[in-house]
């Protein structure tokens, strides 16, 4: 693979399969933060924003990235799959990063640094899911499909979500229930912090106690934050985010 990093600290991370990630990157101190984003966002947003300035000025080193099909990473999102992009999770962990890392997640992100920290377990020195969205391919996509819905994904191979209007592929959901988590023991024995709005519409709090109830480590603590959205980009929201990390840096 090779890497491209001009002075502003972007770069395009070249893959074997012709396909490339767009990310950012500065040197630092050790634990290295990696910020992976949510679906359908990129790492431009205000909590990626927040998470690198903290990380700048404790002099530790970052990154960040856009999964295929988000940001400057070219692809077709709508074909994109939580394998996929975990693949991209890992060749970024694996060629943009040195020693042992936190791994912050954002909605799908957190999903991601999840996997990606079973993956390389001695990669991580701590993990922090912001609105973790563990399995939401088929708790929040695939079971709120109606039948109609359901039949068309399975004849036509993809659906549009009310709402949003976002269109989905079968292979999202049909892929992504190979990387299922919420119905097992997750064998992670780093410290993991869940930071989780209440009134997050689009992960339902109690999915951060579920999730903290599956991991099997002991270092795991949930924050619920009462008047929190899904978004939690509030100061209040981004300072309790970088206090957090703060506390595992030192831990």
């Amino acid at each position: 693979m090779d890497r491209n990093l001009d002075s502003s600290g972007g770069g395009i991370l070249a893959r074997a399969d012709g396909s490339s990630i767009a990310y950012r990157r500065r040197t630092g101190k050790s634990p290295g933060i990696l910020f992976l984003h949510g679906y359908r966002s990129d790492q431009n947003g205000i909590k990626a924003q927040a998470i690198e300035a903290f990380a700048g000025a404790a002099g530790l080193a970052f990154t960040s990235f856009d999964c295929w099909g988000h940001g400057g990473s070219p692809g077709d999102i709508e074909l994109g799959t939580i394998g996929r992009w975990l693949d991209d999770s890992l060749a970024v962990l694996d060629h943009l990063t040195e020693g042992p890392q936190i791994l912050a997640g954002s909605s799908m992100g957190g999903w991601l640094a999840l996997l990606a920290a079973l993956e390389r377990p001695k990669r991580v020195h701590a993990l922090l899911g912001i609105a973790t969205a563990p399995d939401f391919t088929e708790e929040r996509l695939w079971a709120t499909l109606s039948q109609a819905q359901r039949r068309e994904l399975f004849v036509t191979g993809k659906t549009t979500l009310p709402g949003t209007g976002w269109t989905i592929a079968r292979g999202l959901i049909e892929e992504g229930r190979n990387h299922l988590l919420l119905g097992d023991t997750i064998n992670l024995s780093c410290p993991v912090r869940l930071l989780q709005g209440q009134k997050d519409e689009s992960v339902p709090w109690e999915t951060a106690l579920r999730l903290a109830d599956c991991l099997a480590g002991g270092d795991v603590e949930v924050t619920l934050i009462k008047d929190g959205d899904h978004r939690l980009g509030r100061p209040s929201d981004l300072a309790r985010l970088t206090g957090i990390l703060e506390a595992l840096v030192k831990s």
